[in-house]
């Protein structure tokens, strides 16, 4: 065995573990820990050895994602995939958490991805692409994304009322995400994914018009 380079990898590991949200640090460091030691202790032929166990590629608390038929339109209509969802969130005790958050420094641009993640989150849910004004501000205050002075100027801004059926106001209606909701939501998906390098129309929402 190498040891040299099992450290090396031990420290990658611990890096990748780091760089997952807090609630998932310690599983997901367990997980890559295993993968990295039934391969580094092969099985012998004709002795007793460690038994090599199939690792998950999520936590084994997890539960298996369930697929309403509003997923399964949405995955054939923008070419979403399973393993993309499933790298980008956790299905647990009948909840939707998420893996992968936005990071972006611009307040506007963090309030509409989290609407878009709390409606593919409803998705999920209830089979109903739609998302609550309020359950967003919610998110956004525990997330560090409000501006309470633009919260509902955001969702004015042209780019931003294309991705939903009808306006987002303040203590308002739930609304449904439109085709360019559900594409733009395609795209987050998959940078969240590390399919897409690039965000794409991503870099045109969450801009305040002045």
């Amino acid at each position: 065995m190498n040891y040299q380079s099992l450290q090396d990898e031990i420290k990658q590991i611990t890096d990748l573990a780091n760089s997952v949200p807090d609630p998932f640090k310690e599983k997901c460091f367990e997980v890559l820990l295993q993968h990295l030691l039934s391969q580094q202790i092969p099985l012998q032929s004709g002795v007793q050895g460690i038994q090599q166990q199939p690792v998950d590629s999520k936590p084994p608390s997890s539960d298996k994602l369930p697929f309403p038929s509003a997923i399964k339109v949405f995955m054939r209509k923008t070419g979403v995939t399973e393993d993309e969802l499933n790298a980008i969130l956790l299905y647990e005790n009948n909840d939707v958490l998420f893996i992968h958050e936005p990071k972006t420094t611009i307040i506007g641009q963090g309030q509409i991805e989290w609407t878009l993640l709390l409606a593919l989150k409803k998705a999920i849910l209830t089979n109903e692409f739609s998302v609550d004004p309020e359950d967003v501000r919610s998110i956004c205050k525990e997330k560090g994304f409000y501006d309470a002075s633009n919260f509902a100027a955001v969702f004015k801004f042209p780019s931003n009322k294309v991705l939903f059926k009808g306006l987002l106001k303040p203590q308002g209606e739930s609304q449904s995400l439109t085709d360019v909701g559900q594409t733009t939501l395609c795209q987050l998906v998959k940078t969240y994914a590390g399919r897409n390098n690039e965000a794409g129309n991503l870099s045109q929402v969450g801009r305040i018009q002045k």
